[in-house]
């Protein structure tokens, strides 16, 4: 049952319906769902087959790291699987593409986002000038992109991998706490892939030492596995997946201070790496203090 109701269709079933009506195997096809049957009608929840003996990608990834365990290949697979389901997206849903006016439109809402944390939360104050260079590198970049419907809220705890080995995504509603209308709106891939780019960040960190290199591995694998499957390598457009990757961390510092203050440190790393490779400065040294047990990227449904 969906824990936020608001009129119209919640992308949830929506995207699931349209994957798999396109037979697409990473997500699992509703077999049932509910609504009322108003003029509009408000979805209430559905139902999905059981993957018996499935773990989530946060506990199996944490899992391997403290083992000490390489997780490059699973890395691999799930960029595998989530370029699938964008292609499936992208043939079953319009796409559209964006021109100047709305790459920059895009940068500035990041703008804006970050200047609302920088007053949320004082840690960031520092990092600003060096992230807004971030957006407006996206602003000035004339590139044009396709945007498509897209998971909206993709890290480790969105993904289940069964015990032969088969990786499925799950929760599409993508943050429930914004607007509908604004869930439902195109976002390049590069969203995705940040948000899941991000989430190994989260992994690595929660291991002491830190582990940078166990989440290079893995993100640089994930990108691989994408492109093997898309054609298309996310890492060869980096003003957009920076851009991207930059606002969701911004996105976590503020999550984090207002619900998780003993997890700041996870984002503020993130910040203080995208802050200083803009700059040119030397990168954060391994070994900062960072929380035991975070229990995956967080999301607007994460509870504290």
């Amino acid at each position: 049952m969906f824990r936020r109701v608001t009129p119209g269709l919640n992308p949830d079933l929506e995207l699931q319906r349209a994957l798999a009506d396109e037979g697409c195997e990473r997500a699992l096809a509703p077999v049932a769902w509910f609504e009322t049957t108003d003029a509009d009608p408000l979805s209430l929840g559905l139902l999905q087959p059981y993957l018996t003996g499935a773990t989530d990608g946060w506990d199996l990834a944490l899992g391997e790291l403290s083992k000490g365990q390489d997780f490059r290949h699973e890395a691999h697979e799930l960029g595998r699987a989530t370029a699938e389901i964008h292609l499936a997206l992208a043939h079953a849903l319009p796409t559209v593409t964006l021109g100047r006016a709305h790459t920059v439109q895009l940068a500035q809402s990041m703008k804006d986002r970050l200047d609302k944390a920088v007053q949320a939360v004082p840690a960031l104050h520092p990092y600003a000038p060096a992230l807004h260079t971030a957006f407006d590198a996206l602003a000035a970049d004339k590139t044009p992109r396709t945007a498509q419907r897209v998971h909206g809220d993709l890290h480790l705890g969105q993904c289940l991998r069964s015990p032969a080995g088969a990786w499925s995504v799950i929760d599409f509603e993508g943050e429930p706490s914004r607007p509908l209308p604004e869930r439902r709106l195109p976002h390049p891939p590069a969203r995705d892939v940040a948000g899941m780019l991000r989430s190994f960040d989260y992994a690595a960190r929660t291991n002491r030492p830190w582990a940078p290199d166990w989440a290079r591995r893995c993100r640089d694998a994930y990108c691989a596995g994408y492109a093997q499957a898309a054609g298309d390598d996310p890492r060869t457009d980096p003003v957009l997946l920076r851009a991207y990757e930059t606002d969701k961390a911004v996105y976590e510092a503020v999550y984090e201070a207002h619900h998780r203050p003993d997890w700041l440190s996870i984002p503020l790393s993130a910040i203080e790496r995208l802050a200083t490779e803009a700059s040119g400065m030397p990168r954060p040294r391994p070994g900062d203090a960072t929380p035991q047990h975070p229990m995956s990227t967080p999301s607007q449904e994460a509870t504290p």
